[in-house]
């Protein structure tokens, strides 16, 4: 009675409830743009290291080859029509998961696409793979640190949630984050959603929720610890001093006239040279303002494996393919430390 007295009480001629026609954002899909991108880096690698290990075979006869890339077609197909179709958390799960194999399975043959030899094995391909992904997450950090100042778009944002809620039940964060969304408001449409997450289920948080929140909490505790900070500057210090004075080494070597590895791609090898310098220099600024300003020297910190992750990991897949894989967890990892870290600093600064 109450939600029906709400909406009744909205005036459709009132021009402070006309809404123009634009989009607002879903509540959590960065969260939900970062596991598809999750999910089809999974599935590249995943693929990949299948077909290696079974010789590359081919479904399909002397005339036909099914490509991999029409099984990612179908399910980016599917995960289109779960979220047309279906509504709640489960389904945007499935969208996720349906989604993200379905791109990692269309981007996995990129080199088919743009070669006339339909060559898989196109050098360049595992670069333009990563980038793919790389600026699929970036979007979605850009979306999720985001704030919505729009009362009318964090009306939606509420509804959204108290209507997924309805059908899925909500989560304790969930609520808090369209409680706070409603803060401030007393029409009707804000009372009528208001009272739509009140009647709202509660939802226990599943396995893969608990088991993220402990490796979140254990990760935090690691961070907080006395001396954390000094021991990932000069992690961060020494690795870029090491992998610098290699990559130079091998462009001097180059600029000599020597020949490296077999397979090596030689541009890529004297562009790292100086990316990876650039990154050197960075992570040096940041522990010159170590002492003086340890929130500039997270900073420089952070640019530096932006560097490294956005510009040199592009030519390291290039460069040495796939295998570029193991220097990435280690860089992610420091790169989620100095997050932390950095705002960490910044809140400590507001208060």
């Amino acid at each position: 009675m109450a939600v029906r007295s709400a909406v009744a009480g909205i005036d459709a001629d009132d021009p402070g409830t006309r809404r123009t026609r634009r989009l607002v954002r879903i509540a959590d899909g960065a969260v939900s743009l970062q596991w598809l991108a999750i999910t089809g880096i999974s599935t590249v690698l995943v693929t990949r290291g299948y077909l290696s290990a079974t010789g590359y075979p081919q479904v399909g006869n002397g005339t036909l080859h099914i490509a991999h890339a029409l099984w990612g077609g179908l399910l980016m197909l599917a995960a289109i029509a779960v979220a047309l179709v279906y509504a709640g958390a489960d389904s945007r799960a499935w969208t996720v998961l349906l989604g993200g194999a379905g791109l990692g399975l269309f981007a996995d043959e990129i080199g088919k696409y743009l070669t006339r030899t339909d060559d898989y094995f196109y050098r360049p391909a595992a670069a333009i793979i990563y980038l793919l992904f790389a600026l699929l997450l970036v979007l979605a950090s850009l979306l999720e640190r985001g704030t919505v100042d729009d009362g009318d778009a964090r009306l939606g944002e509420a509804a959204h949630i108290a209507a997924t809620g309805l059908v899925s039940g909500l989560g304790a964060e969930r609520r808090s984050r369209a409680m706070a969304a409603l803060e401030g408001r007393a029409d009707p449409a804000g009372l009528a959603v208001l009272r739509l997450l009140e009647l709202a289920p509660e939802r226990r948080p599943g396995v893969l929720r608990r088991i993220r929140r402990g490796l979140e909490a254990r990760a935090r505790r690691l961070a907080d610890r006395r001396g954390a900070g000094e021991v990932v500057a000069v992690l961060l210090f020494l690795s870029h001093l090491v992998v610098a004075i290699v990559f130079l080494v091998q462009a001097c070597l180059l600029g000599a006239g020597e020949h490296l590895a077999p397979g090596t791609e030689d541009w890529a090898v004297v562009a790292e040279a100086g990316t990876r310098s650039v990154s050197l220099l960075l992570v040096s600024v940041g522990l010159i303002r170590w002492r003086a300003d340890r929130q500039s020297a997270y900073r420089w910190f952070r640019a530096a494996l932006l560097v490294d992750l956005l510009i040199t990991q592009v030519l390291n897949f290039s460069d040495s393919q796939f295998r570029a894989v193991a220097e990435l967890p280690y860089q992610l990892v420091l790169l989620a430390f100095v997050t932390y870290w950095l705002r960490s600093a910044a809140a400590a600064g507001r208060q």
